[in-house]
């Protein structure tokens, strides 16, 4: 077995995971950049900047069939067979959900998805499999929680609230043995001064009823009569 290297290239997905047996001979990075270019008159072509893309992990390498050579870096007991390889990182990019993708020894340890992957077996060495993955980093996008519920109807405050008062007909008032105008005043509004107010709205009525309220406004009332109370 070769000397052990400090890098590990693992993919995981939930509670699976898998080692890659034999270490590419190179990764490749890229980050694309999303800036935009416009032309502004009078100045020419300018660039705005934007935040980078996705980034993007590509190598190659194989499945080995026989796990007792040289280039297998893990204990032979865990290397997998070439199709059990295939089938797992297949079955993992069409779950829909993403993997995860760890080299030890780097700072790379990131969710990604598997974008490309394509495998065959090449002529010279049967039973091995080589294959090339493209990582794409994913991002987790959280759903925005719609409030469904009915808001709740505004308190009316006593400032606020309208007066019933204002809406229903005028309240009314019938004469007993004894009334007059000042002394109905005086128990409705607490003051005997607003007796006018009685007059006006009932002058009318009064005054058609007896004669004399024209001199004496107001002083001509009897029992049983409805006065208007405004």
């Amino acid at each position: 077995m070769a000397k052990k290297s400090i890098y590990q290239f693992w993919l995981s997905q939930g509670k699976e995971k898998i080692r890659l047996p034999i270490l590419p001979s190179s990764i490749d990075f890229s980050s694309p950049s999303n800036n935009e270019k416009i032309y502004l008159p009078n100045l020419g072509e300018a660039t705005v900047l934007q935040k980078t893309g996705a980034k993007t992990f590509s190598f190659s390498s194989y499945f080995p069939y026989y796990a007792n050579i040289p280039l297998v870096d893990m204990p032979e007991s865990e290397v997998l067979k070439p199709w059990e390889y295939i089938s797992t990182i297949e079955r993992w990019r069409n779950s829909g959900l993403p993997c995860r993708f760890i080299v030890t020894g780097t700072q790379i340890n990131s969710p990604v998805s598997i974008e490309e992957f394509p495998h065959d077996e090449a002529g010279g060495a049967i039973r091995d499999l080589n294959y090339s993955l493209t990582l794409h980093t994913y991002i987790f996008v959280k759903n925005r929680k719609i409030d469904t519920k009915k808001p709740a109807k505004p308190k009316i405050t006593s400032s606020s609230r309208p007066d019933p008062k204002a809406a229903t007909k005028p309240k009314t008032y019938k004469v007993k043995k004894g009334d007059e105008l000042w002394n109905i005043a005086k128990d409705i509004y607490k003051d005997s001064s607003q007796w006018k107010k009685i007059w006006n709205a009932n002058k009318d009525m009064l005054i058609k009823r007896d004669k004399r309220n024209i001199r004496q406004p107001g002083r001509w009332i009897y029992p049983g009569q409805v006065l208007t109370i405004p």
